[in-house]
C-alpha cells in the first residue's frame, strides 16, 4: 500500500527519505489533469518506463508534471501521489490544478461594483489559476480612474482549490499640477503656465474627464478637455477629446498682426493586449478633425483648411535583465488623412508650390531605452522618426528643435515631412530624488518629401549640454542648458549658445 497524499508536495523539490523497495514501472495512470490531454503528460515519463524506482524516484516523476504546469503559468498546480495498491508496475499519479474556489470582491472604492466584476469576469470558479492571467486582470482594474485594486490568494474549501479576493480602496476624487516653464515658441510667448485637470471616476464607470488650461507669455492659449470610459469585459477605453488654440505673432511679425485658431475634435478606443508584470501591449485608434485659421489682418487676408486623419498605432513596453537590467518602450503608427484647403488664394499657392492638398499617409516610430549601469549611473536613448507619402502641411510635420528635441535650438526649427532625431543621456543618481545628465543630441529632416524647388532640402541639428532634475512627492524642477554642435542658420528665433530650457511642476 502507497500513501503519498496526505499533503501535497509543497514544492518540485519536496522528497521523503531514500530507501524502500524497488518496482520496475510498466506504466503511469494521470488523473484530475483537464488542462493537458494524456499524451503530453506521459511524454514526460516516458524515459522511466521499464526502469526501477523506489518512493523517491515516483515522488520526482510527479515533481515532473508540477513543474510542466508550473513553468506554463499555473502555480498552483501540484501532482503527487495518491493511496493506491501498485499492481504490475502501474502507478497513479493524481493532478491537483489548483482551481478557483470562488472569487470575492470588497469594494470601498469610487468605481461601481458592476465595472470590478465586469473586468474578473474573465476568472471564474472552478478554472484554473495562470498567474499571468490573474495579474492583468488586476492591473487591469488598477488602471482605472477612482481605484487601487489588490489582489489576495487564500486555501479553498477544496483540496487544491484557492479563493480570490480583491479588494478595491479608494483614491483621490482629483488630482493634478500646474506648470511653469520656457517651452514655447519665440514669437507666441516662450514663457508658460499650464495646469491640469483629473477627475476620476466622476459617474463611478472608472472613467476620467481631463481639462487643461495653457497660457503665454505673449498671445498663445490653449483649452483642452477630454473624457474616457471603459466598456466591456476586457474594459476597453473609449474616449474623446475637444481643443481650442489661438494665436498671435509677436515680435517682428507684430507688423502684420497675424494670429489663428486651431480647433481639434477627437475620438479614440484603446485595448490592452497583453497586461503583464514584465510586459505591455497596448493598441489604439484614433480619429482627429483639425480646423485650422490663419489671418493677416493688415492684409485682410484670412485662410481655412482642415485636416483629418486615422490613426493605428501600437505601444510597448517592458523590463528586462539584459546587461544589468532596464526598461524599453516602442511606440509604432501609421496615419491615414487629408488635407482640405478652403479658399482659392490657399489652393493655387498649393497648387503651384508644395502640392499637399489631399490625401496623405505617414508612419512614425520611437525606440526608448533606459539601461541600468553600475553604481548610480543609467543611460538613456531614444530615437524618432517620421516618414511621409508626399509633402504634408505644416500641422503635421516632423520638428527637430526644443526641449524635447535637438535641445540646443529654439522650438519649432527645422520641420519637415520626414526625419529622425536621436538622444542619448549618460545619468547620475547622486541622492534621491536628484538627477544630473550629460546628453547628445542630433537629427535630421527633409523639408519636403516631393521638392519642388532646387532650395536646400534637407537640415541637420545636433548638440550636447547638461541638465539637473530634483523631484520630490509633490514637485519636480528641471533645468538644462545645450550648445549647438554643428552651426545652423535659425528661423524660430534668435541663436542662443547656450539655450537654457527650464519647468517646474507642483502636484496636487
Amino acid at each position: 500500500m502507497l500513501d503519498d497524499s496526505a499533503t501535497p508536495p509543497a514544492s518540485p523539490s519536496a522528497t521523503g527519505d531514500r530507501g524502500g523497495s524497488l518496482l520496475r514501472l510498466r506504466r503511469f495512470i494521470l488523473t484530475g489533469n483537464r488542462l493537458y490531454d494524456e499524451a503530453a503528460l506521459q511524454a514526460l515519463l516516458a524515459d522511466l518506463i521499464g526502469t526501477e524506482q523506489d518512493l523517491d524516484g515516483l515522488r520526482a516523476a510527479a515533481d515532473r508534471i508540477t513543474r510542466y504546469y508550473q513553468d506554463r503559468g499555473y502555480l498552483l498546480a501540484r501532482a503527487y501521489l495518491p493511496p493506491q495498491e501498485i499492481e504490475d508496475g502501474v502507478v497513479t499519479i493524481a493532478v491537483q490544478e489548483g482551481v478557483y474556489d470562488d472569487i470575492t470582491l470588497d469594494n470601498r472604492s469610487r468605481v461601481d461594483d458592476a465595472v470590478l466584476r465586469r473586468g474578473l469576469s474573465a476568472l471564474k470558479a472552478g478554472d484554473a489559476v495562470h498567474i499571468d492571467r490573474l495579474e492583468s486582470r488586476l492591473q487591469a482594474l488598477n488602471d482605472l480612474p477612482g481605484a487601487a485594486v489588490q489582489g489576495t490568494l487564500r486555501p479553498g474549501a477544496a483540496p487544491g482549490s484557492t479563493t480570490l479576493r480583491v479588494d478595491a480602496a479608494p483614491t483621490p476624487l482629483a488630482t493634478g499640477s500646474i506648470e511653469a516653464d520656457n517651452f514655447g515658441g519665440y514669437y507666441t510667448g516662450e514663457y508658460r503656465l499650464s495646469g491640469n485637470l483629473d477627475i476620476d471616476s466622476p459617474l463611478r464607470l472608472g472613467d476620467q474627464l481631463g481639462l487643461r488650461l495653457l497660457a503665454s507669455d505673449g498671445r498663445q492659449r490653449y483649452y483642452q478637455a477630454a473624457y474616457r470610459v471603459p466598456v466591456g469585459p476586457a474594459l476597453t477605453r473609449l474616449g474623446m477629446n475637444v481643443s481650442h488654440m489661438r494665436y498671435a505673432l509677436g515680435r517682428e511679425f507684430d507688423i502684420l498682426e497675424a494670429h489663428g485658431t486651431a480647433r481639434t475634435t477627437g475620438f479614440f478606443v484603446e485595448q490592452p493586449l497583453v497586461y503583464g508584470r514584465q510586459f505591455q501591449l497596448r493598441a489604439q485608434l484614433t480619429y482627429e478633425d483639425k480646423r485650422l485659421s490663419d489671418a493677416m489682418d493688415v492684409f485682410s487676408v484670412r485662410d481655412g483648411k482642415r485636416v483629418q486623419i486615422a490613426t493605428a498605432s501600437l505601444t510597448a513596453s517592458g523590463e528586462d535583465g539584459l546587461f544589468g537590467g532596464g526598461r524599453s518602450a516602442a511606440l509604432l503608427s501609421y496615419g491615414w488623412g487629408s488635407l482640405r484647403l478652403d479658399s482659392a488664394r490657399l489652393r493655387a499657392v498649393d497648387q503651384a508650390y508644395t502640392q499637399s492638398a489631399g490625401g496623405f499617409g505617414k508612419a512614425n516610430l520611437t525606440l526608448l531605452r533606459q539601461q541600468n549601469l553600475p553604481g548610480p549611473f543609467t543611460l538613456y536613448a531614444q530615437v524618432n522618426g517620421q516618414l511621409a507619402t508626399r509633402n504634408l502641411d505644416g500641422s503635421e510635420e516632423f520638428s527637430l528643435g526644443g526641449p524635447y528635441g535637438v535641445r540646443a535650438f529654439a522650438n519649432g526649427e527645422a520641420s519637415g515631412d520626414q526625419g529622425w532625431q536621436a538622444t542619448a543621456e549618460l545619468r547620475y543618481l547622486p541622492m534621491p530624488g536628484l538627477q544630473l545628465a550629460a546628453f547628445a543630441d542630433a537629427g535630421r529632416v527633409t523639408v519636403n518629401r516631393r521638392p519642388w524647388n532646387d532650395a536646400r532640402n534637407t537640415r541637420r541639428l545636433s548638440a550636447a549640454g547638461l541638465s539637473l532634475t530634483q523631484s520630490g512627492p509633490r514637485h519636480q524642477v528641471m533645468a538644462a542648458m545645450a550648445w549647438p554642435i554643428q552651426k545652423e542658420d535659425e528661423h524660430s528665433g534668435p541663436r542662443a549658445e547656450p539655450r537654457f530650457w527650464l519647468r517646474a511642476t507642483r502636484y496636487f
